[in-house]
């Protein structure tokens, strides 16, 4: 599970999102850290903005009975 940071535009519609592994790699890493926000599925693999360990995307699971 992924915690993420979103990017607003001016608008405040988020436009992207940083990937983090942990609250803690989030909080440590980001300067406008709003609080948490993980338990996020991701689409696939990315490494934490913070540390670079990978986060599991849903599409890495593939094979696995659900």
């Amino acid at each position: 599970m992924a915690h993420l940071h979103f990017v607003e535009d001016k608008n405040g519609d988020v436009i992207d999102n940083i990937v983090y592994c942990s609250d803690s790699c989030h909080r440590n890493h980001s300067k406008t850290y709003g609080g948490w926000n993980g338990c996020h599925e991701i689409s696939v693999s990315e490494p934490c903005a913070s540390c670079g360990e990978m986060v599991m995307g849903i599409e890495d699971f593939g094979g696995l009975d659900r």
